[in-house]
């Protein structure tokens, strides 16, 4: 027989060893172990979105084929010509075969387009399922630009637009004095000339019948020879020049000899407020 006692007041006795305690967790720990599943869980993810690419890539290339004969560019319909040819047109655009509306760009095309000297403007649209749509714009003829070889047609910003035979020369106003291979090649002070040429042209046939001859060697000193007549601009505003004559031309005898070709009268007006008339025998 055994006897135990318990004493008044006492705790029962923890059983549990320390070896069977659980230790708590350090803050380093529980830290690299978050760190650890961000890592895992933005690996999973970067693995999801590369095999949905890979997936999405196989399902493109089994329907291209499909996508293509949809979509292949079988009509271009061109619109607003007069100069340029349906022709000219499709060989600048250049489509190569098989082109699809997904796979053309259009501000590409518009570049080639525009390269042409006759197309001021031009728009390239797509038209489902099978048309691209283009749209032109041409640059008039404004001008004749005498040279020492051919002369050369002009629009009114002075672009070149194409060369001419004497035969086939249009009865519009006609420049000189302006250097040609540099307007050919596009620099600024041929194409200025050009273009004040044209504008004082366009003032004086608003005025007088026939064709203005403008001589733009000195542009501080444009020269218009018209119906036997010969002004002389300075370098100041030419509308203001004009209207200075206008205004006085009712008192002026100015004989314009008929379309003869000798010049019987040179009005001058170089000089601010005044209106010079000399007679020429």
């Amino acid at each position: 027989m055994r006897f135990w006692s318990k004493r008044r007041g006492g705790h029962r006795p923890n059983l549990r060893t320390k070896a069977s305690r659980r230790p708590g967790q350090s803050p380093a720990r529980r830290g690299w172990r978050a760190k650890a599943k961000r890592i895992g869980l933005a690996v999973l993810g970067i693995v999801a979105v590369g095999l949905a690419g890979w997936g999405l890539t196989e399902v493109y290339r089994a329907a291209k084929p499909v996508v293509n004969d949809w979509l292949e560019v079988r009509e271009v319909t061109v619109s607003g010509t007069n100069q340029v040819t349906r022709q000219e047109v499709l060989d600048r655009m250049a489509l190569p075969p098989g082109e699809t509306l997904l796979s053309v760009r259009p501000s590409e095309l518009t570049d080639r387009l525009l390269a042409h000297p006759w197309i001021k403007d031009a728009g390239v649209h797509r038209v489902a399922p099978h048309t691209l749509a283009v749209t032109i714009a041409e640059r008039l003829p404004a001008a004749v630009l005498k040279t020492s070889s051919t002369p050369l047609l002009l629009d009114s910003e002075g672009h070149v637009l194409t060369a001419l035979t004497e035969t086939g020369e249009p009865d519009l106003p006609l420049l000189t004095g302006i250097d040609h291979q540099g307007l050919v090649l596009g620099k600024s002070q041929p194409r200025q000339a050009a273009q004040a040429g044209i504008r004082l042209a366009g003032l004086l046939g608003n005025q007088f019948q026939g064709r203005a001859e403008v001589d733009m060697g000195n542009p501080d000193n444009a020269v218009v020879y018209i119906q036997g007549l010969r002004f002389q601009f300075g370098s100041s505003s030419f509308e203001e020049q004009w209207e200075r004559y206008r205004k006085v031309e009712h008192a002026l005898s100015v004989d314009a000899n008929g379309g003869q070709g000798e010049l019987r009268n040179e009005i001058d007006l170089r000089y601010p407020g005044k209106v010079i008339v000399r007679e020429r025998g």
